[in-house]
């Protein structure tokens, strides 16, 4: 029985590999190679990992905006047409947004926040001096000059500061780009009012406002706020007050997860960076000339 377990090993790794390869993250040939750098890094591996289990389609944007778009409940990424030209500029952008879809998956949270915009920054950044990257790489497409700025942070400044910088970004208001971002600060005080809403119609409008927000910023079509309305307002007075109860403490436990995975995403970081000084110093030198975010 153990030989057998020994030789079927081998056989069940090769099936899963091939299980992987049948799974298609994307139809753009340029995007499969982009998947393909960030496969061949340490920081990668374990995402692209993560992606076969849990597939999303990465596609590019017809839509204006050097930024991803997430339409997530449709199991889409939209990354943008700038960066085709450049197999290296497009695994950064695409690492961010998988980096992020990520965190997404894990926490359960119900749309992008800054703090995850935050986290992705510092993942992009490390992805960028696994790749080994140089000060030409960022010569081949509209959009690099952006993405470099955020990598120069990184490496001349330090961790908090990159995660400022993308914060700012974040909330910086534009349709095209679904942002500003909530922060995570901002969706705990809309659920303390969840809470406290005095009878249902109070609780009917909370949810309605929040939904319309995202509408505007582009991160839920309005059909959706529209059957969310509707389905919240057809319930029993008597349901309504146990959906309230039971929707606080599930949005609660998200948060306390989410702020978790936070602490332990910055000390990973925090952890890479001690390991990694000799590239950190090597690209510090070669990017000693980037103009950095006033």
């Amino acid at each position: 029985m153990k030989l057998r377990l020994l030789l079927l090993c081998p056989l069940c790794l090769l099936a899963a590999c091939a299980g992987n390869r049948d799974i298609r993250l994307t139809s753009e040939p340029s995007i499969e190679r982009a998947l393909d750098i960030i496969q061949g890094t340490p920081q990668g591996k374990p995402l692209m990992k993560f992606l076969y289990k849990h597939p999303v389609r990465f596609e590019y944007s017809n839509t204006p905006g050097l930024c991803h778009k997430f339409s997530l409940k449709a199991g889409n990424i939209f990354l943008p047409l700038e960066y085709k030209d450049s197999d290296l500029l497009l695994a950064l952008a695409t690492s961010r947004a998988a980096y992020i879809y990520r965190l997404y998956s894990v926490t359960g949270l119900e749309e992008i926040i800054s703090e995850e915009e935050e986290l992705g920054a510092l993942f992009q950044a490390r992805i960028a001096l696994e790749i080994n990257l140089v000060p030409a790489d960022f010569e081949k497409a509209k959009g690099a000059p952006e993405v470099k700025t955020d990598f120069c942070t990184y490496v001349l400044e330090n961790s908090r500061y990159t995660m400022s910088q993308a914060r700012k970004e974040a909330l910086t208001p534009s349709a095209e780009c679904q942002r500003p971002r909530e922060t995570l600060e901002n969706q705990r005080v809309w659920l303390e009012k969840t809470r406290k809403a005095i009878n249902e119609e109070n609780f009917y409008r909370l949810i309605y406002e929040r939904d319309m927000t995202r509408v505007r910023k582009g991160a839920m079509p309005i059909s959706e706020a529209m059957k969310n309305d509707a389905n919240i307002r057809a319930m029993p007075t008597y349901e309504v007050y146990r959906f309230q109860r039971t929707f606080y403490d599930n949005q609660s436990g998200i948060f306390s997860r989410f702020e978790k995975e936070y602490a332990k995403e910055v000390q990973a970081d925090s952890s890479w960076r001690a390991a990694h000084q000799a590239d950190i110093a090597r690209a510090r030198e070669e990017f000693s000339a980037c103009n950095m975010p006033q």
